[in-house]
């Protein structure tokens, strides 16, 4: 079994997580306080984001996720022969049928609903509003992340937080020009928007942005391999690769919007 997440789990017990997303709660703009909020985490995998609306006081989460990884809306060619394809076996001890999950749920004494259901598939006539929504790095998997964003909308009867994966260089270069750059290749995502990009995608699925961020970066955890120098080398060859030297030195890219359904 494998940790995605990194989480502190009591005195001196924290998971090997692949990423790790402690340092970037601050930068997200969370509200202080859920107290008697029905939340929603979206994509939750190891749990930290919704183990952490739970510790802000809310009434109750619900975490939802895929379980079968050949369910997930990645690219084909990651699941049947790309980079991820020699990594089905990966994927399959990567989220391991929710255990880790589940481990951490017990070891926190928490009360979080998982549940096994596609963004895709909410439904508020099945699964009820929520007073609060988080979805992080869940949108560059999908292949029509405007509909993702346009059911969150359905279940969402008050304020959504997304924080999300992005490009830092055409972020920089370009910051009010909306860019994207297809992948779907042999990488485990479809989309790689700028900022600008993913300010117009929640807007264009009919969300009013409250709050933005500024680009953060992600760490990576104590799992996460680092690549071997000669890989380096000639990730400096291609725009793809110098993201990927960025996300090596100093984590992944992120921005994050506080937003609400507009009226």
């Amino acid at each position: 079994m494998s940790w995605y997440h990194t989480i502190d789990l009591g005195p001196d017990l924290v998971t090997p997580g692949f990423f790790d997303t402690r340092p970037t709660v601050d930068r997200v703009p969370l509200p202080a306080s859920l107290a008697g909020m029905r939340c929603l985490d979206v994509g939750t995998w190891d749990g930290f984001w919704a183990f952490e609306m739970e510790r802000r006081g809310a009434a109750s989460v619900t975490a939802i996720d895929i379980e079968d990884p050949a369910r997930w809306d990645w690219p084909p060619q990651t699941r049947v022969g790309g980079h991820f394809a020699s990594g089905r076996q990966i994927l399959d001890d990567f989220k391991g049928g929710g255990q880790a999950f589940e481990l951490a749920r017990e070891a926190l004494g928490s009360e979080v609903d998982r549940v096994d259901v596609s963004i895709y598939d909410l439904d508020p006539d099945v699964h009820g509003r929520f007073d609060f929504v988080f979805l992080g790095s869940l949108l560059l998997h999908l292949r029509d992340p405007i509909r993702a964003l346009d059911r969150l909308r359905g279940v969402c009867a008050g304020e959504l937080v997304i924080a999300e994966m992005v490009e830092a260089i055409p972020s920089w270069l370009r910051p009010r020009t909306p860019t994207v750059r297809l992948e779907g290749i042999d990488r485990p995502w479809w989309w790689q928007p700028n900022v600008a990009a993913l300010h117009r995608m929640v807007e264009s699925a009919g969300f009013e942005i409250l709050e933005r961020t500024p680009m953060y970066f992600l760490p990576h955890g104590v799992a996460h391999p680092r690549p071997p120098r000669t890989a380096m080398v000639r990730f400096a060859l291609t725009p793809a690769g110098r993201e990927q030297m960025i996300g090596v030195w100093r984590g992944l890219p992120h921005a994050a919007v506080r937003a609400r359904p507009a009226a």
